[in-house]
């Protein structure tokens, strides 16, 4: 077993047992690899990505993942602390630190606890200096942690196919790639804009909900305003020669 003084790296990945199998030990290396790109994505949004470079000492049972020298260190210490909240075994429905942690980030950790099945094995994930043991007890606890919706204020198009009144009222919000629908609730005046809409192409703005995919759920709708009709578009002949000086 590694101790603390023995890791140099930010993060780093420790496998240890008679169970880690060629197979096995390439899983871990993809899942931790998989661990460390969500976090990056989730800590550093459209900002330059902390670039991970990998190690494996001789003699070593340690996977360690370091910035490189290239990259913006000021974001390491937000990806350790991510990585530390993804680690924790039950997390409370609407805290901030659930919120935090991406699904998919939590999935590559189910999968690093998984591997823990295999006979004698041991597998830990070290944030820093300290060590998180990973086990099937921390997989079932993820598994069980409740999926809170969040809600962003943005948009939603679709087609609006249904109002109903059923002690909230909302329109139904078709959308096009999924056809799938969406409610979305309204009130005041947009009941009466949302009558004379029916079955068009609108936009909803609004708090929009999402599940843990990142999939919209429903609206809370604070404006509906109808996208063009296909005959209002402009047709090829209208356009034509407006990107001719591109060419």
């Amino acid at each position: 077993m590694l101790a603390p003084t023995e890791i140099d790296s930010d993060l780093a990945l420790e496998l240890n047992g008679e169970g880690i199998t060629p197979s096995v030990f390439k899983e871990s290396v993809n899942t931790f690899v998989g661990l460390l790109h969500e976090l990056t994505s989730s800590v550093c949004g459209e900002s330059p990505p902390v670039a991970w470079q990998m190690q494996v000492r001789a003699d070593s049972n340690r996977i360690g993942a370091s910035a490189s020298g290239g990259t913006d260190r000021s974001r390491v210490p937000a990806n350790r602390e991510l990585a530390a909240r993804c680690l924790q075994p039950r997390i409370e429905d609407g805290t901030a630190d659930y919120m935090a942690c991406p699904a998919a980030a939590r999935e590559y950790v189910r999968k690093l606890a998984k591997l823990r099945g295999e006979p004698e094995t041991r597998v830990r994930l070290w944030v820093g200096s300290r060590p998180h043991e990973i086990d099937v007890s921390l997989a079932k606890s993820l598994q069980a942690a409740p999926r809170k919706r969040v809600g962003l204020p943005g948009t939603v198009e679709g087609r609006l196919s249904g109002l109903h009144d059923r002690g909230e009222i909302y329109i139904e919000l078709r959308e096009y790639i999924r056809d799938r629908p969406i409610k979305c609730f309204i009130k005041g005046d947009l009941v009466d804009k949302c009558k004379n809409l029916w079955r068009r192409r609108v936009t909803v703005r609004g708090i929009v909900h999402y599940d843990s995919k990142g999939t919209p759920t429903k609206v809370d709708a604070r404006d509906v305003e109808p996208l063009p009709r296909g005959d209002e578009l402009p047709s090829h002949m209208d356009v034509l020669g407006i990107l001719r000086k591109y060419k």
